[in-house]
């Protein structure tokens, strides 16, 4: 009999892995001894304290369940902009700015009419209208314009009657006046009658009908932007402010919204709420204060900040697939990641040298052009992403003035941004494109690259990907936005809690069904089950073997980049990866086409004249080398 194993479990013929005569405990009731020797017994044990959990029917969404107070009302107002001449004014910036002049304005209609308002009641104003372009949403009605005339509407701008004057002699005037309810597919329909003589169904709480004369009151505030957890708190602050709660109202109009009226307010609703608190990157939102700068094995910085980034969106959801089932507002949230650049471009510019002494040549110049033009950059103190169409090496934030004011980039951002420039007098300004064509100059030290080097693009899931109970803390985060009491921003006053919306205290469930893994073949090279996740190496290896006279040469139209010098060298790989494996569809010795581009229009006016102008062949095939 063989001596007994020592394995990795604790003793020795119960102990670790093994084959033979004894099982052992090692990781788990039964593992597999070592004892008895290799050439009889019972092989390797079986892992009875391993067992594979049973798969879940049911998981958490991100999902939340949201509803509307029962006084739930919004507004809106139509608007109309015009210039001078009489044409409708198009620029969306311009058409708010005319707004906000001839309501909130020095001379505004608020100013004017009612300037017993304090500024904090001014202030909770403007935060519930939210301007459209053409229309205004508000949460309630603008003090003095609860109704407005069909015949001629309300001049604003231009109007004459203390009305503030444009400069441009632009008139602004609220067109009409709309109020909204929920939509009608919100509320639940009432049982049938099942005779004449039954009894009338009560309406759901919250609701009035004619027949009651009386008001319900939701524990909100309508003067300012407050929302309570009872009663009790509601009244005590209406006593000491002398406001009122948001009641029922019999003498109001109201139409019930259509499904996409209501979404949309409700997310500008949203995105309003979430930008009190959070700097807006993208469709998403992000603490700029919060990041973290991940390190490689030797903690060694990788050059870049990972910030969480909060996704939010309202939309519709059923409980049941029921024709007469209600439908749901509910809350998408998901938490995800945002990348951005340590290194500044003044950064990649100097390559270690002091900026202001840095000095470029004719050559460095025309190479960080080549290397950046059109290339998107961000914005670190307000993180949105812009084209770049310039580097002008002869200004500086200090020399380069600000068009229409009088002073200086540094000056502008010191003042009007709260940014201190480190390098004033650093070369280069960036210029970007803005709208309409417009040029935007940014400092260099306040612009990063946005594209990652390919080394870090492989680590990303590594660095920027959160784990499922990272995400369901960020989803329970957003939940602080609707919760009465719970967010403390401006003052206390929860901006969507205090217009009437509030989250469920759970996710919604949903059922889940396991799918099993396909068979995943070509040519005859078959993945494992166990590379089902990572089966591309596998593929990379199949050989289709078809006769080179069966196969079916493609026509390839090479467009290339004027700044690429080695593009015969690139085609020929991709030539040669592509052929390697021996399927039916190949590509040329060389292109059927070579088209020499440029940047924008250089690019895609080439191709357009190309495919517009000339007898194209069959079984063509567009390969871009754009930079």
């Amino acid at each position: 009999m063989a001596p007994p194993s020592r394995g990795k479990g604790g003793g020795q013929q119960q102990g670790g892995r093994g084959r033979g005569d004894y099982q052992g405990r090692g990781r788990g009731e039964g593992r597999g001894g070592r004892g008895g020797g290799r050439g009889g017994g019972g092989g390797r044990g079986g892992r009875g304290g391993r067992a594979e959990p049973p798969f879940p029917k049911v998981a958490l969404s991100n999902l939340i369940p949201c509803s509307v107070a029962p006084n739930f009302k919004f507004y809106q107002y139509g608007i109309e902009c015009k210039d001078k001449s009489g044409k409708e004014i198009e620029s969306r910036s311009r058409r708010g700015t005319l707004f906000n002049m001839g309501i909130f304005g020095p001379n505004g209609h608020v100013a004017r009419n009612h300037a017993g308002m304090s500024k904090k009641e001014v202030e909770d104003l403007r935060r519930v209208v939210f301007f459209q372009s053409s229309y205004v949403f508000s949460a309630r009605p603008i003090p003095g314009l609860e109704s407005i005339p069909r015949d001629g509407g309300v001049p604003i701008v231009g109007g004459g009657n203390g009305t503030p004057n444009s400069d441009d002699g632009d008139a602004v005037t609220l067109t009409s006046l709309t109020t909204y309810s929920p939509p009608v597919e919100m509320k639940k329909s009432p049982p049938p009658r099942a005779a004449p003589q039954a009894a009338a169904v009560c309406p759901p709480v919250g609701e009035v009908t004619s027949s009651m004369e009386t008001l319900t009151m939701d524990l909100r505030c309508s003067n300012c932007v407050f929302s309570f957890v009872d009663d009790n708190a509601l009244l005590a602050h209406c006593r000491e402010t002398g406001h009122f709660p948001v009641t029922s109202s019999s003498k109001e109009v109201i139409r019930p919204a259509n499904k996409e009226e209501f979404i949309q307010y409700a997310n500008v609703v949203l995105a309003r709420a979430l930008g009190e608190r959070l700097a807006r990157w993208g469709r998403e939102y992000i603490d700029p204060k919060s990041w973290t700068e991940p390190k490689d094995k030797f903690g060694k910085s990788l050059g870049v900040r990972v910030f969480k980034a909060f996704s939010c969106e309202f939309g519709w959801n059923k409980s049941k697939p029921l024709p007469n089932e209600p439908l749901q507002l509910a809350l998408t949230a998901d938490l995800r990641a945002k990348v951005m650049r340590t290194k500044s471009l003044l950064d990649v510019f100097c390559m270690g040298q002091h900026p202001e002494k840095m000095k470029y040549d004719v050559r460095t110049q025309a190479a960080l052009k080549r290397k950046w033009v059109t290339e998107v950059v961000i914005a670190t103190y307000d993180k949105r992403c812009y084209s770049v169409i310039d580097l002008l090496f002869d200004k500086s934030p200090a020399t380069l003035p600000v068009k229409g004011l009088e002073m200086s980039h540094a000056e502008y951002f010191e003042q009007r941004k709260n940014i201190t420039l480190k390098y004033p007098n650093a070369c280069p300004i960036v210029v970007v494109s803005g709208r309409n064509n417009s040029q935007i100059y940014l400092p260099a030290e306040i612009v990063c690259g946005n594209e990652l080097d390919p080394q870090l693009k492989m680590k990303l899931p590594l660095i920027a990907s959160f784990t499922p109970q990272v995400r369901y803390e960020g989803i329970e985060e957003m939940r602080k936005y609707l919760t009465p009491g719970a967010q403390k921003t401006r003052g206390g006053g929860g901006l969507l809690t205090s217009l009437g919306f509030g989250l469920a205290n759970a996710l919604i469930k949903v059922n889940v069904t396991k799918l099993e893994l396909p068979v995943i073949s070509a040519a005859g090279v078959t993945v494992p089950a166990h590379m089902g996740g990572m089966w591309a190496p596998m593929i990379s290896k199949a050989n289709y073997n078809v006769n080179p006279k069966q196969a079916l040469q493609l026509n390839v139209v090479l467009v290339c980049h004027r700044s690429i010098r080695n593009d015969s060298t690139i085609y020929n790989s991709i030539r040669d990866m592509v052929n390697g494996h021996g399927a039916k569809y190949r590509m040329g010795d060389k292109p059927f086409a070579r088209l020499e581009a440029g940047d924008r229009e250089g690019h895609w006016g080439i191709i357009e004249k190309y495919f517009g102008g000339s007898k194209i062949p069959n079984n063509v095939m567009v390969l871009d080398f754009s930079r």
